[in-house]
Formats: C-alpha cells, sequence, structure tokens
C-alpha cells in the first residue's frame, strides 16, 4: 500500500479477489470514503480517499475480503438453495 496526503493506494490480486467483489465493497463504502478502481490484467489499482485514509483502506480491505466470501459462499450453496426452494415449491402444491 503506498499513502499520499488523505489516500491510499491498494493493490489487490485479481485472481484472488473477484471485480463484483471490489465493486460491492466500494458501493458499500462510498459513503464513507472515495473508492477509485482501475482494473489492470492481474490486478485491481484502487485509491482510496479519505480524512484518514489509512483506517479507512484497512476496513475497505476488510468489506472487499467479506463481499469474496458472501458470492464465494452463494456460488457453492447455490444447488443445494434451488434444491430447497424446489422442494418448498413442490410441497405448497401438494406433491411429495
Amino acid at each position: 500500500m503506498k499513502t499520499n496526503k488523505g489516500a491510499k493506494e491498494i493493490f489487490l490480486d485479481a485472481g484472488i479477489y473477484s471485480g463484483e467483489a471490489v465493486k460491492l465493497a466500494a458501493f458499500v463504502f462510498s459513503d464513507k470514503a472515495d473508492i477509485r478502481i482501475v482494473p489492470g490484467k492481474n490486478v485491481f489499482k484502487i485509491s482510496v480517499r479519505a480524512e484518514n485514509a489509512e483506517r479507512a483502506a484497512g476496513e475497505f480491505l476488510n468489506e472487499v475480503l467479506n463481499q469474496q466470501c458472501r458470492i464465494d459462499l452463494a456460488k457453492k450453496n447455490s444447488k443445494i438453495a434451488g434444491i430447497i426452494v424446489t422442494k418448498a415449491l413442490l410441497s405448497a402444491a401438494g406433491e411429495k
């Protein structure tokens, strides 16, 4: 991470973090800091501008990790969730 006055530069590996997770985290932080994302081939260059840029950057990284975990779990559990919903709908329709 590089620090400028009121800004922090972060580089995230695109092989580990999806663009979706980075964008979702930026949306969550839109009221706390100015987040600029520059996607590259293998890396995301992120600029965090805030009154306390060091702290905001750390919290932003935590949020990116949280979002990536949610995305990974949703992918992993989507099949079982579909089965549960199908079973519930069939039960509601009176079939077993």
